[in-house]
């Protein structure tokens, strides 16, 4: 702690290098999530599809059979909500930006990790840079689900599930707690 209570820069700079990796994670993660999805959606709509063409076919050629008709008609109508769907949710986009925004917090997290590596030398200005750098980078960075017990909602990296809505609020509050009492 520095004089008056202030935590060091050092410090700050040490806790946000921290919060900075877990966001990078938790948008690479994010990102995985969303190319994965694209590909469900994608390859579940190609084999709808295939399976209505077939089941036409099928159901001309032997029109007494209403199940088939049926289930080709359901089948269809599947294909096209899967297909519209995938316009709407545009995961494609959506892993871009959040691979992106992995991106810059792992640069800004490196610049931190630069700045740490001369202790002595480490400046309000280093801090307020940072502080500048990380808000530029959380006005463009989408927005990252919060963990609602489902794969839908939660971040899941092999067998642990990371609750990012609570990690990126953790550190939102330590910079707007942090940093006023510097200037």
């Amino acid at each position: 702690m520095a004089d008056g209570g202030v935590p060091a820069h050092f410090e700050i700079l040490e806790r946000w290098s921290r919060g900075l990796q877990m966001l990078h994670v938790a948008h690479n993660i994010a990102s995985e999530r969303f190319d994965r999805w694209n590909r469900v959606t994608g390859i579940s709509t190609a084999m709808l599809s295939a399976v209505v063409g077939t089941t036409l076919f099928a159901s001309l050629s032997a029109s007494g059979l209403t199940g088939v008709r049926v289930i080709a008609g359901t089948a269809s109508l599947l294909a096209a909500a899967l297909s519209a769907g995938q316009l709407v949710w545009n995961y494609p986009e959506l892993a871009s930006r959040h691979r992106a925004a992995a991106v810059r917090y792992a640069t800004l997290r490196r610049h931190v990790d630069m700045r740490l590596a001369s202790r002595d030398q480490v400046t309000e200005a280093d801090v307020d840079v940072t502080s500048s750098e990380w808000e530029d980078i959380e006005q463009s960075a989408p927005q990252l689900r919060r963990c609602r017990g489902s794969a839908h909602g939660c971040l899941a990296a092999g067998s642990v599930f990371l609750n990012v809505s609570l990690i990126a609020f953790t550190f939102n509050a330590l910079q707007r707690s942090v940093v006023p009492s510097l200037r």
